[in-house]
């Protein structure tokens, strides 16, 4: 089966529109309109219900769509796999932004430094929120992975690269804590576990941000 077929059959039924689908794939729409056929004689149903504008999958669209998800998505796995086999010099790293922000960026500029310009080896670094990032390691898109909270999945193996110490900073040591105003760093569960040691439940943050970046500045 022509993976393109696919391709315009899932992005049809995101758009519900030929003409979205048409300018989302660079296509015509009359383009778009042959495929889904194309692809409607292959299976012999039609995957569309269409009156005017108003598009819906019929039965069989709905029961062709998560395999159709199944498919492209295992296919971009299996180009990915077998164009390692061709460059095997490319390693992707892969971390959320606010660890790329407090440590990685220094250790990525030392790793550019020491790298020579004919070894061939080509680092590229991903910034993505994590979910994003395990889902990309478990279909081989991803070589590293770097988080704080370890995936819970048996095929893949982890190292302890480190650890972080969390405590409580502020400019104005010589003022009470409740007079201070609390800036909450979102980092996932795992910090939420220690924080909950060090501010009380009902400590409301007057800014919550997942930045390592943000630095206050008295008005």
């Amino acid at each position: 089966m022509d993976t393109e077929l696919l391709k315009t059959f899932l992005e049809v039924s995101r758009t519900r529109h030929f003409g979205r689908a048409a300018e989302a794939l660079y296509l015509t729409q009359s383009a778009v309109s042959f495929r889904i056929r194309q692809l409607e004689n292959q299976l012999g149903v039609n995957l569309f219900t269409r009156h005017r504008n108003n598009i819906r999958l019929t039965t069989a669209g709905e029961k062709l769509l998560p395999y159709a998800e199944t498919l492209m998505n295992t296919w971009q796995a299996a180009r990915k796999e077998v164009a390692h086999t061709s460059r095997h010099n490319e390693f992707s790293i892969g971390a959320s932004a606010s660890l790329w922000e407090c440590m990685l960026n220094a250790w990525l500029g030392r790793l550019y430094q020491l790298q020579e310009p004919q070894s061939g080896l080509q680092f590229e670094a991903r910034i993505a929120q994590r979910q994003s990032l395990v889902k990309q390691l478990h279909e081989r898109q991803l070589d590293l992975l770097i988080t704080t909270e370890a995936p819970k999945m048996d095929e893949f193996s982890s190292q302890l690269l480190g650890h972080f110490t969390l405590a409580l900073y502020c400019s104005s040591p010589a003022r009470k804590k409740s007079e201070l105003n609390y800036l909450r760093l979102e980092w996932g569960p795992d910090f939420q576990q220690h924080e909950t040691g060090l501010i009380a439940a009902d400590e409301v943050p007057v800014l919550t941000t997942s930045s390592a970046e943000t630095r206050p500045t008295a008005a």
